[in-house]
């Protein structure tokens, strides 16, 4: 009986690792046994301007693509709706007037014009408008996501050298896939009659891997519940998801309060609505990275406190030649030799001598491990699988280590491409592990 409880008890104990719920992902074709020939695997990412910005996305994209083979470059937003938004893969260009309408900014919390999983939707009613894009390699489909209306819209295709007409009827969300005559690396829409409101487009090969990056920046994951429903099942149906990543955190971690009930309310009501209008498809939350602020407002930004408070990153900051100085004349510098802070100001040597000067403290929010805590918690609970992204980084200070590495800018949040390659290297890493450990 003693056995028979320790067994219980273990089993009852909450997953502490890096990589947790990974049986949960069970069917993701991630080596070659597992892939089909017939169709190309689509991984969604959504999140926020880690995903919006590609450097991650884009490697894992690149990485699995290399053992896989390349399915297209998925889902996007039409157009050039954000400047935070980079397509890696794909070259853009519009012309006449586009106005663009996000989950996040100006404007963003009126239901008009819809927007689905892509986080924005571009629209036009001048005749003549037009967007195009050039990818980097060829692509054997096409794929156009509209909110159609009675008028329209109606469109001219040029897939290579080929044009059509399409006319779009009835109402609500329409997406379309459109087979070239031959494979081609360009495609370009013009707005003949009504009004275009463009939700999205995609780009699609016979096999190997898509991986779908759809960020807003400065999102948080209870701004995706801004998304129609109609505009995301049409979306889900059109190009199935065959692993759906949610990577949200780090603007909550970085908001002024941050409600640790709030957070588990939105990520079960937006799995919830995922599994509905997506189907039963296996689901990946990461929980925030690490990183750091000197904004003295966000040391106590957890709504009725968190354990530990603030964390402090001073000790984290290397002066040595060889590594990049932590940018900023109010940011502290620590000395190594010693464990005292340097004196002020601070020289530092090698190529690019430069002063900084000490000032305001630079530590994590503690609103970061408490998201973090709560989505692996939720996950656990909701069974889905979660990825304690910034345990993989290094954990608390990781940030300003990252930075001097030149992983990360110097803002302490967004990601190098080194940066991005070394945290797709991380996920895949450990997604590799638990399959071939036989979790699933």
């Amino acid at each position: 009986m003693p056995a028979l409880l320790a067994s219980l008890a273990l089993a009852a104990a909450p997953c502490l690792a890096a990589l947790c719920g990974a049986e949960h992902l069970a069917g993701v074709p991630l080596s070659a046994a597992q892939m089909p020939t017939d169709l190309p695997v689509h991984i969604v990412q959504i999140g926020d301007s880690h995903t919006a910005g590609d450097a991650i996305t884009g490697a894992l994209r690149d990485a699995l693509q290399a053992r896989l083979g390349n399915g297209g470059r998925g889902l996007m937003p039409a157009g050039r709706p954000h400047a935070g938004v980079r397509l890696r893969g794909v070259s853009v260009s519009t012309s006449g007037p586009w106005s663009v309408r996000g989950l996040f900014g100006s404007g963003a919390a009126e239901p008009w014009p819809p927007r689905g999983i892509t986080g924005y939707t571009v629209s036009s009613h001048t005749p003549g408008a037009a967007l195009a894009l050039t990818a980097d390699a060829s692509f054997t489909a096409f794929g156009l996501c509209v909110a159609a209306s009675p008028d329209g819209p109606r469109l001219n295709l040029t897939l290579g050298t080929d044009t059509q007409e399409l006319a779009f009827a009835g109402e609500g969300p329409q997406c379309r896939r459109i087979v070239p005559g031959a494979a081609t690396d360009s495609a370009r829409l013009e707005l003949v009659g009504g009004e275009a409101i463009i939700t999205g487009w995609w780009l699609e090969r016979p096999s190997g891997v898509v991986v779908s990056n759809l960020g807003v920046p400065g999102s948080q994951l209870q701004f995706l519940g801004r998304a129609d429903e109609a505009t995301i099942a049409a979306q889900f149906q059109a190009l199935p998801a065959d692993l759906v990543i949610l990577a949200f955190g780090t603007n909550e971690g970085f908001a002024p309060f941050f409600d640790p009930t709030r957070l588990e309310s939105q990520i079960r009501e937006q799995v919830a609505r995922i599994r509905r209008l997506a189907g039963p498809v296996p689901i990946l939350l990461l929980g925030p990275p690490d990183a750091a602020s000197r904004n003295r407002e966000l040391r106590d930004n957890v709504v009725g406190g968190a354990p530990g408070g603030a964390t402090d990153c001073n000790s984290a900051i290397q002066a040595t030649p060889d590594r990049l100085p932590v940018d900023g004349i109010d940011i502290p510098l620590w000395n190594d030799e010693g464990g005292t802070l340097a004196p002020d100001p601070v020289t530092l040597s090698g190529p690019m001598p430069r002063v900084v000067r000490r000032g305001l403290p630079l530590f994590n929010p503690p609103a970061l491990t408490a998201a973090s805590a709560v989505q692996r918690r939720v996950a656990a609970d909701l069974g889905i699988a979660f990825w304690d992204w910034r345990a993989r980084q290094g954990g608390a200070c990781s940030a300003v280590r990252w930075m001097q590495a030149g992983l990360m800018g110097p803002d302490f949040i967004h990601y190098s491409a080194a940066g991005g390659a070394e945290v797709a290297r991380l996920l895949l890493a450990d997604l590799d592990a638990a399959r071939v450990g036989g979790l699933h």
